[in-house]
């Protein structure tokens, strides 16, 4: 099981090749399977688009590197339509609001834990008090852009996780058997409240912004001054740039506030 935390920023090794092919830039999500389908890898040549490793390419993810068999495992964009439809969607799940199917608002998503074939197995959720619960995939009705739709009895199996310094104890995910008092007086004991570490300010989760800034900065400086190939508009139909016109500053904060800053990146010339 991994953390999308300890996968993003890995870099990719060719195990035929010994090399070092890039590192993993963003998770690729199949909402309707549940699955992490690909890797967005990020390399020397990232100018030329994005690059794509199919989840199922993954040899193993270690603490320190991601293998795979070869270099041709990583697809150019123009070569994986299916993902790039899934890469257009752009369903990312952390940072979700999680919502009941009755429409109660549990809190917001802040990190998924992934088994070795990429099935999302656990969401961790923030609710409003600040404490972490863990909400089991099974509980999980819909993955959205903006909003992770639950069931409503899921609340019976989350586990509530309190704050600490201590190591994380993993505990599998299964359904909580009713007990029946043995008399009357008998009151069921609440579970121990198990501590989950928390990463400190200095992880790699700050590492991980960094890099993301890094790459955001150089990619936004490739862009400027390209010229789209076609048109492209917000969801509601608001031109964000022209086929033919320049792209500008302007342009790059309109297609990142619309959530096409992907989609203009593959649509320039």
């Amino acid at each position: 099981m991994k953390k999308s935390v300890e996968i993003l920023g890995l870099p990719i090794i060719s195990l035929s090749e010994g090399r070092e092919l890039g590192n993993s830039r963003f998770l690729v999500i199949n909402p309707d399977q549940g699955v992490v389908a690909a890797l967005v890898v990020e390399d020397e040549k990232w100018y030329k688009g994005p690059k794509l490793l199919p989840f199922s390419a993954v040899t193993a993810i270690g603490e320190y590197a991601i293998t795979i068999n070869s270099s041709s495992d990583i697809l150019p964009i123009a070569e994986a339509s299916d993902l790039e439809k899934l890469l257009d969607t752009n369903i990312k799940v952390i940072g979700t609001k999680v919502i009941t199917k009755s429409g109660r608002i549990q809190g917001k998503i802040t990190e998924i834990i992934i088994d070795d074939a990429g099935l999302i197995s656990l969401c961790e959720l923030e609710d409003a008090t600040g404490a972490t619960i863990e909400i089991p995939a099974s509980s999980v009705f819909t993955y959205g852009k903006d909003v992770t739709i639950i069931a409503d009895n899921g609340e019976k199996i989350d586990i509530k996780l309190p704050k600490a310094s201590e190591p994380k104890v993993e505990i599998p995910a299964q359904p909580v058997i009713p007990v029946t008092p043995a008399a009357p007086p008998a009151v069921p004991q609440e579970p121990t409240p198990v501590p989950v570490a928390q990463p400190t300010a200095n992880e790699k989760p700050e590492a991980n912004e960094e890099s993301s800034k890094k790459f955001d900065d150089r990619h936004r400086k490739y862009l400027l001054g390209k010229k789209a190939s076609r048109r492209i508009e917000t969801e509601n139909g608001v031109v964000i740039v022209d086929q033919g016109a320049e792209i500008t500053e302007e342009v790059l904060q309109k297609a990142k506030l619309a959530g096409k800053f992907v989609e203009l990146s593959m649509n320039i010339q």
